[in-house]
């Protein structure tokens, strides 16, 4: 099944994610005449029965062909039926000869030869049994399994007429040999499994009974070569192949695989006898029981289930490995990966032992566990780091001290090789880049920071506490800051260490170190957001209210990246108007800020937001994308990454044209991380009261006397045409001062010419 997913935005910003399953192609039997029935065909040759019309499927690499044969019961002929065609399928096959009879004729004279020393198959008119013959047709294989003994033989045989669309999934039935149990069990993809045997034809109808065709001989449950397969522990005990490694299982373990009552399955992929013993040789007790947990897995995975390229399963004591199945020479081959990238493959014809409790695959050689392996075992074999992609950052690791302690644990956060080349390629941090191919000693302290103590939550993701308050690097001075949070893309949750995703959702997980591969390189911040801001010539402004606001003691934690700071440049300062008549002129809302400490704080807290927001995907958001994220100001702001990738930042409320656009991302500090902006937000009144007007009033007074003749003046005419309010006060008891009225008038700032450049 092919998975598509495409992404599209709502009119309300967010973003969707939609996923259409690609139809399968069916078979077409009915393309080929009447009665014809499909099959898959296996890369051998080998027809595989599929309980429906089968649809493509890739199988180790290859997609399965169709096969179209006679359905059962039907076989080609070349007679006409009348009509203009003919049905090469018209002729009926005989049911009336018994069963060995019919066996025969299909080639199997073998198989056929140890059913006629059973009297009860070869009755007339007697009970009806259902047969499961094995391929090849040879019988040699089967020769070799069972000798001359037609008893045994009997495993094959169940009693009743059992059809294909009966043998559905946990169905067990009773064979005629002691009544042995045959479980059936289904793939996802509907092919049929007989004691992990794949089903080849199914419903071939005889005299006595019915016949189903399947890959393989069939061996029961006991009583044969010394078997005991009641349980997977008692296969491994009394099959002389396994034996050893059994015995070498934690006890719990043997406990867990010889209780059939718990109806839990397990699948145990064991190791030859001879690479067994040359492995564990010079190993501990613990190290061998170590070695021995990682090749059991929980659940019933018959080889005919495990068809991908690649697929990943995980062992009893947490630690994942990797299957695979390719077709070599027409033949498919399944191999386990480990995490070195070594291949241990499956042993032809000793794979699919069936137990009561699970199955057993034989391996041609054992499993090294990674955890079985410290650090330095890890380094020492360059085929691991090459294998996990981490060779280039193990190599430096190699030439430097680590600072790690003998019975300690830790935590590697490890850059894979391509980590390099975007480090090479990111203008931000060109510098860091340079002094660590110079730099032995920066080279060292890089190094070391992608190390911490593993403090006993640093085991695997699931383990993880959530967000906390950094682990301390072996650079003992500088923190390694880990957190969680759901990504922007459609792979859900994922870690982050610093602004570095981790790719496996799983750690690599050695004797003492955790291993966790991402595809960044962490820097280590030397300044914190103060210092960032404060160097720079181009944010001399909003350093300036930075600083007014205090913001560094207030709101930054030093050493602890818990800030995104949104920081406007100097030219995002220029106002609007300024601009479109060619001028430079500052907007007045910057000596606003400046002028009150108050104001200055609200308007610093609203380009604030206290979280983990440091690098990491914030920076990478997919384009189209929205999210909003809650400001120290108490007003959600919304991040809108368009259709160009473009980033801007508003709020509810503030007109689009006035949201202003991310111009650079994540200049790192030790205390969180700065966006510069091509202008500033601005502040809603109901936090930052604001006027761009100058207003004045004016008020009109008319003064009268009584007189002209008043003590101490001169001239009192002019000079009441002058100021006859002041000569009025003067003289009370001769004169009267009457408020005739007031006018407001109101000046725009910028009209008035604006602000000039600050010297900040």
């Amino acid at each position: 099944m092919v998975l598509t997913i495409s992404l599209w935005a709502s009119a309300d910003g967010a973003v969707t994610f939609e996923q259409r399953s690609k139809a399968p192609t069916y078979a077409n039997p009915d393309s080929h005449g009447y009665r014809f029935c499909a099959s898959w065909v296996l890369a051998d040759g080998t027809p595989i029965y599929s309980g429906c019309d089968p649809f493509s499927v890739q199988r180790c690499g290859q997609e399965l062909k169709f096969d179209y044969k006679c359905c059962s019961g039907f076989e080609h002929s070349h007679q006409s039926l009348g009509g203009a065609s003919s049905n090469p399928c018209a002729k009926l096959i005989p049911q009336f000869d018994d069963c060995p009879s019919v066996v025969e004729a299909l080639g199997y004279k073998t198989f056929a030869s140890y059913l006629r020393q059973m009297t009860e198959l070869t009755r007339k008119n007697g009970s009806p049994f259902t047969i499961f013959v094995p391929m090849p047709a040879d019988g040699e294989e089967l020769k070799q399994i069972y000798g001359g003994s037609s008893r045994e033989v009997g495993y094959h045989v169940v009693k009743g007429r059992i059809y294909a669309e009966q043998l559905r999934n946990g169905v067990k039935l009773e064979s005629i040999y002691n009544n042995e149990e045959i479980e059936i069990s289904r793939n996802s993809y509907g092919s049929v499994n007989v004691e992990c045997i794949d089903l080849s034809q199914a419903d071939i109808e005889c005299q006595s009974g019915l016949i189903h065709i399947i890959r393989r001989p069939l061996v029961p449950r006991k009583g044969l070569k010394g078997w005991d397969k009641s349980s997977v522990m008692s296969l491994l005990r009394t099959n002389t192949e396994t034996r050893d490694f059994g015995d070498d299982l934690p006890e719990q373990m043997k406990r867990d695989l010889a209780d059939v009552n718990s109806g839990t399955k397990y699948t145990v992929t064991a190791p030859t006898s001879r690479s067994w013993s040359s492995a564990k040789s010079g190993k501990s007790r613990a190290q061998i029981e170590k070695m021995a947990a990682s090749h059991v897995t929980k659940g019933l995975k018959c080889s005919s289930r495990i068809i991908k390229d690649a697929q990943t399963f995980t062992d009893l004591m947490g630690e994942g490995f990797q299957v695979k199945c390719e077709t070599e020479n027409r033949n498919e081959v399944r191999s386990i990966i480990d995490a070195c990238g070594d291949s241990h493959r499956f042993v032809a014809k000793q794979s699919d032992m069936m137990a009561a409790n699970g199955v057993v695959h034989m391996l041609d050689s054992p499993i090294i566990p990674s955890s079985a392996l410290t650090l330095k075992d890890f380094m020492s074999k360059p085929e691991c780091a090459k294998y996990q992609n981490i060779d280039k950052f193990v190599d430096d690791l190699k030439k430097c001290d680590l600072y790690m302690e003998d019975g300690e644990k830790y935590a590697l956060i490890a850059p894979e090789n391509e980590a390099f080349t975007w480090w090479k390629n990111y203008p931000q941090f060109r510098k860091e880049y340079e002094l660590y191919q110079t730099d032995a000693e920066y080279r060292c302290r890089v190094a070391r920071y992608h190390i911490v103590k593993n403090d006993g939550n640093l085991f695997d993701i699931p383990r993880f506490s959530g967000h906390t308050d950094g682990h301390r690097s072996n650079n003992k001075k500088n923190y390694l800051y880990e957190t969680t949070y759901i990504t922007k893309d459609n792979m859900g949750s994922k870690l982050y260490y610093h602004y570095s995703p981790v790719n496996n959702m799983k750690a690599v997980p050695l004797e003492d170190t955790s291993i966790y591969r991402t595809g960044r390189i962490n820097v280590i911040p030397e300044m914190n957001i103060t210092d960032v801001v404060g160097g720079r010539t181009d944010l001399s402004h909003s350093n300036n209210i930075m600083k007014i606001s205090d913001m560094n003691n207030k709101y930054f934690k030093k050493d602890a990246p818990k800030n995104l700071f949104l920081v406007p440049t100097n030219d995002g300062w220029i106002d609007k108007r300024s601009k479109e008549l060619g001028k430079n002129l500052i907007s007045p809302e910057l000596a606003r800020y400046e002028m009150s400490a108050e104001t200055a704080e609200m308007f610093a807290k609203l380009h604030h937001i206290p979280l983990y927001l440091w690098g990491g995907d914030i920076g990478y958001f997919p384009k189209n994308s929205v999210h909003k994220f809650m400001s120290s100001a108490d007003v959600e702001l919304i991040f809108w990454n368009d259709d160009k990738g473009v980033m801007r930042i508003g709020y509810d409320g503030l007109d689009k044209s006035e949201w202003p656009k991310v111009v650079q991302f994540n200049q790192h500090a030790r205390d969180g991380m700065v966006w510069t902006l091509d202008g500033f937000l601005k502040c809603p009144e109901h936090l930052c009261p604001f006027q761009l007007e100058d207003t004045d009033i004016y008020t009109f007074f008319t003064a009268a006397c009584l007189t002209t003749d008043l003590p101490g003046e001169v001239d009192v005419k002019n000079q009441f045409a002058k100021t006859p309010t002041d000569i009025a006060k003067r003289h009370p008891d001769q004169c009267i001062v009457i408020k005739q009225g007031e006018v407001k008038t109101t000046k725009d700032l910028f009209e008035e010419g604006g602000q000039p450049e600050h010297d900040h």
